[in-house]
C-alpha cells in the first residue's frame, strides 16, 4: 500500500468516526421533520438492509418507524414509557400492587446523594428513560459501594443526550430524565424469565419469553401464542430456547387486553412469581423496529394487525 492509499484510508476512518460522534450526541428532537425523517430512513436502511416508504409502511418493523414519527395518541405518551410515571398510570388502570414497589425518584445525582443514607442495603436502581439493561444496577450491599464511582455513572444516565429523549421516539420527548430506586425482590431479580406481550388494540397476538437477559447479549428469546404453543420465530441473533409456561398466563392475557386497548400497538411486559405477577413496563418501539424477525412472514403478519390511525 502506498502513502496516498494509506492517507486515504486514514481520512475515511476519521470521517466515519466524526460522523459516529456527531450522531451519538445529536439531539434528534431539534431536527426539522424532513431531516429527522431522512435520518430515520437512513438508519432503517443501514440496520435492516433496504429503504422503506414512510408513507406506505407494510411490515411491523416499518410501522414502528411511522409510530415513532407520527403517533401522538389520546394521552401524554410519556406516562406509558417513562418508568416512573408508568407506575401511576398502571395504578389508575389496574389498582394497587401491580408494579414493583418504588423507594424513591431523583432528577439529579445531588438529590440521590442527599437521600443515600435513607436507602436500604439492597435495592435496584434504573434510568426512567432508557431501555437498555446497562441502565439498570442491582445494589446488593450499599455500604461497600463506591458512591463516587456510582455517582459518575448515574450522572451520565441523566444527560438527555444519553437517553431516549434525543432519539426518534416522540413518546419520550416530554419526559424528564430520572433515576428511580425500586425494592429488590429476590423472586423477580433472580428469576430466569420475563414475558412480553405484543398487543394490537386490545388483542394480544404473541408473547416472547426472555431468559437470562442480564447475563449476555444473545440471551434466549422464545415466541409463543396465547395457548402457549411455541412459534418457530427467531428474533435477531437470539437463541430460540424453550421456556416453561408462566403460572399466571391467563391473568397476563387479560391484563394485556385491558392495558393495550385503544393503542394501535403496545407491548405489555410482565414479571411472574409464585405469588403474583407484576407489570414490568409498557413498550411502544420494541428493538427500535430494527431487529429482524425470521421468518419474514411473522413480521408481515404483525404488520397486518398493526392498524395505523388515519389522522395522528
Amino acid at each position: 500500500m502506498n502513502i496516498k492509499d494509506s492517507i486515504r484510508k486514514i481520512t475515511l476512518v476519521n470521517d466515519l468516526l466524526e460522523k459516529w460522534r456527531y450522531e451519538k450526541k445529536l439531539d434528534r428532537r431539534k431536527l426539522s421533520f424532513e431531516e429527522k425523517t431522512k435520518r430515520l430512513m437512513d438508519t432503517y436502511e443501514r440496520k435492516v438492509g433496504y429503504r422503506m416508504d414512510i408513507n406506505n409502511p407494510r411490515t411491523f418493523t416499518e410501522k414502528i418507524q411511522w409510530y415513532k414519527l407520527f403517533y401522538q395518541g389520546n394521552i401524554n405518551l410519556e406516562r406509558l414509557v417513562d418508568k416512573y410515571l408508568f407506575k401511576q398510570y398502571i395504578k389508575e388502570k389496574l389498582g394497587e400492587g401491580y408494579t414493583i414497589p418504588l423507594i424513591g425518584a431523583w432528577e439529579s445525582v445531588d438529590e440521590l446523594r442527599r437521600d443515600w443514607d435513607k436507602l436500604p442495603e439492597v435495592f435496584c436502581l434504573k434510568s426512567t428513560v432508557q431501555s437498555d439493561g446497562k441502565f439498570i444496577k442491582f445494589i446488593h450491599n450499599k455500604s461497600s459501594l463506591d458512591i463516587e464511582k456510582l455517582a459518575k455513572e448515574i450522572r451520565k444516565w441523566l444527560l438527555p443526550k444519553n437517553t431516549l429523549l434525543s432519539s426518534y421516539c416522540r413518546a419520550y420527548y416530554n419526559a424528564v430524565p430520572r433515576v428511580i430506586a425500586e425494592e429488590y425482590m429476590e423472586n423477580v431479580c433472580n428469576q430466569l424469565y420475563d414475558y412480553k406481550f405484543f398487543c394490537f388494540d386490545g388483542v394480544p397476538f404473541a408473547v416472547y419469553a426472555a431468559m437470562e437477559h442480564f447475563e449476555s447479549e444473545d440471551y434466549p428469546i422464545a415466541f409463543y401464542d396465547m395457548d402457549w404453543k411455541k412459534l418457530e420465530v427467531k428474533y435477531g441473533h437470539h437463541r430460540n430456547d424453550d421456556v416453561p409456561k408462566p403460572k399466571h398466563l391467563d391473568e397476563m392475557i387479560e391484563l394485556s387486553k385491558k392495558l393495550s386497548e385503544g393503542f394501535p400497538f403496545i407491548r405489555v411486559d410482565f414479571f411472574d412469581t409464585e405469588e403474583k405477577l407484576y407489570v414490568a413496563e409498557l413498550t411502544m418501539y420494541p428493538g427500535g423496529g430494527y431487529i429482524k424477525y425470521e421468518p419474514e412472514s411473522f413480521n408481515e403478519k404483525m404488520g397486518e394487525m398493526f392498524k395505523l390511525p388515519v389522522n395522528s
